[in-house]
């Protein structure tokens, strides 16, 4: 055994289970997915189609961040802005990736009767999530990285400095994201632990999605100088930390870039010692009880299902009020059933949670973007163009599309196959109930959020209503196409990694190719060009005819058992 081995022994870290959990958590995310539905032509996976699109969409992001070169921009810019870009899109799909790595449920039936330490485990989940963050991170950087060679005082030592400080950031990243696991995992009761740990990770996205965006603003007021050096806010921007690493390979051994440098390697290093010092200790353990306490829905069913037969006398009359309105809104029984499955998945399965919460941020993302930048002022009030509000409204759009192709997925997937067995008189039933579950707990909750911090905001709750009301009009019409393609049944696929991020990337490019047109006209309605009730009427007579005719059933269904 090398002296390395010896002294990760000493630590309670086992080098050969270490790599033999390493190896097998590879190969799951890698190997073939599959479906309840799998003996269907079509439902099944024949590799992670997900991940591979995800790291082609980042090389092609990388390539157009990479011609930045021909502004002739410095090379500590250049640098600090490519690990912007990477730290941006490593921690967003960290966000929705980790919590099905560090709080895999099924896990502990599997691996808990083994001889695995705490440590040793927490490591192979670390190695695991890191591989995943390099795999991006080399995506993103791989023509930036040649690139920079011709940025302004750079020279042909830039790629190895570029390539150790990418690997760096993919660190940092994602020890900040095994960190707040961790000290969640200590300090929240297992009780709060789901609900807690899905908002913070929303509050963290948002975090890495505003900070790369609002410390150069605030710190030199709106402007930004593409060809300057050294600026004040690179000493509290960590991307920063780690360009003066590629400084010191291209020979800059200033002041500045020593100090960066130096940041960058405590952060590393602090970071590194709270996770295998604190962290890791008890993990096992600690992991083990939330996934049997807290991380099914089973024990919430009976509230869900019936809450006018529990609680206290004003739960049971508001249970009974909720009731009556699902009955109204909802008469199909296949579709009330639907609804109520979706409905419990978005709001107690930690999985779903996980994966699903950290897309929420985009509903305030431009909003607060704007804020803290130019000011998010009434489009209808002020002669300038304002896109933000605009942008902020579209992505009640976007995240209902999101949400919906996170339903999609599920550990329980097995279970899905109901939906072939039942007797239904049409499957686009199944997809009405989904809708309407994405619509009432996504959709319209995100265009009461945007409503209330215009309102306040402008101090004209109408105008707020005007903005944010033909986007409401539309959302049907919009979860609507993707169902018109394929089979698209709830939680009827087995997970695998990468698929949330590549569908939010997919998701966020259709719907902003596809809607463009409709935020234009908006614009144009803004401004005063066309009136505005006539862009109302364009945007809701189409979207409802579509709606109408599109959601008519088309096939009859059968079920499949029993049968010969």
């Amino acid at each position: 055994m090398t002296r390395i081995g010896v002294l990760l022994t000493r630590q309670g870290i086992e080098p050969r289970q270490v790599w033999t959990l390493f190896v097998a958590f590879l190969r799951q995310d890698l190997r073939s997915g599959k479906s309840s539905l799998s003996f269907r032509r079509g439902e099944y996976t024949g590799s992670n189609w997900g991940m591979i699109l995800t790291l082609g969409i980042y090389s092609l992001l990388g390539l157009v961040m990479g011609s930045m070169v021909m502004l002739h921009v410095d090379v500590l810019l250049f640098s600090a802005t490519l690990l912007s870009f990477t730290l941006f899109i490593v921690a967003l799909a960290l966000s929705a990736e980790s919590g099905n790595v560090i709080l895999n449920e099924s896990e502990a039936d599997i691996l808990g009767h083994l001889p695995i330490g705490s440590r040793t485990l927490f490591v192979a989940k670390i190695l695991n999530l890191l591989a995943f963050t390099l795999a991006l991170a080399v995506a993103a950087n791989l023509f930036p990285t040649f690139l920079g060679v011709w940025a302004t005082n750079s020279n042909v030592f830039f790629i190895p400095g570029h390539i150790i400080s990418a690997t760096m950031v993919s660190l940092f990243a994602t020890a900040v994201i095994v960190v707040s696991y961790g000290v969640l995992m200590r300090l929240v009761s297992k009780e709060r632990f789901d609900n807690i740990v899905a908002y913070s990770q929303t509050v963290l996205t948002l975090v890495f999605m505003l900070g790369p965006q609002l410390l150069p603003r605030l710190m030199n007021r709106n402007r930004l100088n593409v060809v300057a050096g050294f600026e004040r806010y690179f000493l509290l921007y960590p991307p920063a930390w780690f360009s003066g690493i590629t400084m010191l390979f291209v020979g800059r051994f200033d002041r500045f870039s020593l100090a960066l440098s130096a940041i960058g390697i405590a952060s590393l290093l602090i970071l590194g010692t709270i996770a295998l010092r604190k962290v890791a200790l008890g993990y096992s353990g600690l992991a083990g009880e939330l996934a049997a306490t807290s991380g099914g829905t089973g024990k919430d069913y009976t509230t869900d299902r019936a809450p006018a037969e529990a609680g206290s006398p004003a739960e049971r009359a508001s249970g009974t009020v909720i009731e009556t309105i699902k009955r109204r809104l909802l008469r199909n029984p296949v579709e009330r059933a639907v609804f109520d499955l979706v409905t419990i998945y978005l709001r107690k399965n930690r999985e779903i949670k996980v994966r699903l919460y950290p897309s929420l941020a985009y509903f305030i993302f431009y909003p607060l973007l704007a804020i803290f930048s130019e000011g998010l002022f009434d489009p209808f009030v002020k002669s300038r163009l304002a896109l933000f509000p605009l942008l902020g409204a579209a992505m009640v759009c976007f995240v209902s599309s999101s949400a919906t192709e996170a339903l999609l997925f599920s550990e329980d997937y097995e279970a899905a196959y109901i939906f072939d067995v039942a007797p239904l008189v049409a499957i686009e039933q199944v997809y009405t109930g989904f809708r309407k579950a994405i619509l009432v707990y996504i959709a319209w909750p995100g265009c009461a959020v945007l409503f209330i911090l215009y309102s306040i905001l402008w101090r004209n709750p109408l105008d707020a209503f005007l903005i944010l009301i033909p986007w409401a009009i539309v959302a049907p019409a919009v979860l609507l196409v993707p169902f018109l393609v394929g089979r698209r049944i709830p939680l009827a696929r087995k997970y695998q990694k990468g698929q949330q991020s590549s569908r939010n990337l997919a998701t966020f490019m259709f719907n902003m190719i596809g809607l463009s047109g409709m935020l234009g006209l908006q614009m144009l309605a803004v401004s005063g060009t066309i009136p505005y009730w006539m862009f109302v009427i364009l945007v809701t007579v189409p979207s409802w005819l579509f709606y109408l005719l599109a959601s008519r059933p088309r096939t009859r269904v059968q079920p499949l058992w029993p049968g010969p």
